[in-house]
């Protein structure tokens, strides 16, 4: 895709590592094993699968996007494959889990908020996205706050740009703050997380996913963020029913080239 060699491999849930020439990201470290029960204070889950990762999967990753602080983004199995040497772009409310030991090469990113990474010829401008985590005011208050990650990636003669929802639904302010734009690879959660509880969902469906890739018009869609615990309710099947040719099809553990 525009001169870029792209190999994208999900490890679970929201977890995931992408390899884009030779600049390697991943997002969202949540690593606990089958049959994991975690308390979300008013709920609980259980992961449904194991994670799919190798000893190379996470070396030499550039930078890792860290979404938001809930226990099924981020927990105590999955941090510490982040390398302290490593860049972090994050929201805030993960300083409690990084605060000690990834300090130094944490940036914690508002809404709207740039920063800029560069590697060799490449590079990366890197801009925190508006996520409202649930479907009415009051859950998303309980809820907390979430970054999407939108990444213009820039090479001699050539572009590339990545939209990494986060935890999100359509909610007119994560619209707003995507009007006008265009994007090569989209990287939603789906899986239309508590679905069946107060304020669901609280991820995208495969019928809300479509609202947003028609403002944004991506290339590819690369679904993320289901099957791998209770909480997410809507199977992806939902999302190939819709026959959009632009969504690649691949399981937990699965390396697809983009």
């Amino acid at each position: 895709m525009k001169d870029f060699d792209i190999h994208f491999k999900w490890v679970g849930a929201p977890t995931w590592v992408i390899q884009i020439d030779n600049l390697k990201i991943a997002c969202d470290p949540v690593l606990c094993p089958i049959n994991t029960v975690q308390d979300h204070k008013y709920f609980r889950a259980k992961r449904r699968s194991e994670p799919h990762y190798g000893g190379k999967d996470f070396e030499d990753i550039d930078f890792w996007l860290l979404t938001h602080r809930h226990e099924d983004h981020i927990d105590s199995y999955g941090v510490v494959q982040i390398n302290p040497h490593t860049k972090v772009y994050a929201h805030k409310n993960l300083k409690s889990w990084l605060r000690l030991i990834y300090h130094r090469n944490t940036e914690y990113m508002k809404w709207g908020a740039k920063a800029t990474f560069v590697k060799e010829d490449v590079k990366v401008t890197i801009e925190a996205i508006p996520c409202v985590h649930a479907s009415n005011f009051l859950a998303s208050k309980l809820a907390g706050g979430v970054n999407g990650y939108w990444l213009d990636i820039e090479k001699p003669a050539s572009s590339l740009s990545v939209y990494v929802t986060g935890d999100t639904v359509n909610h007119s302010k994560v619209k707003r703050s995507l009007e006008g734009r265009t994007v090569d690879i989209l990287i939603p959660n789906v899986g239309g997380g508590g679905l069946d509880r107060f304020g669901g969902p609280y991820t995208f469906t495969a019928e809300t996913l479509m609202d947003i890739t028609e403002l944004i018009n991506p290339k590819r869609i690369l679904p993320v963020h289901h099957k791998s615990f209770s909480l997410y309710k809507e199977p992806i099947s939902k999302l190939y029913a819709l026959k959009d040719e632009r969504v690649l099809k691949f399981n937990e553990g699965d390396s697809v080239s983009v």
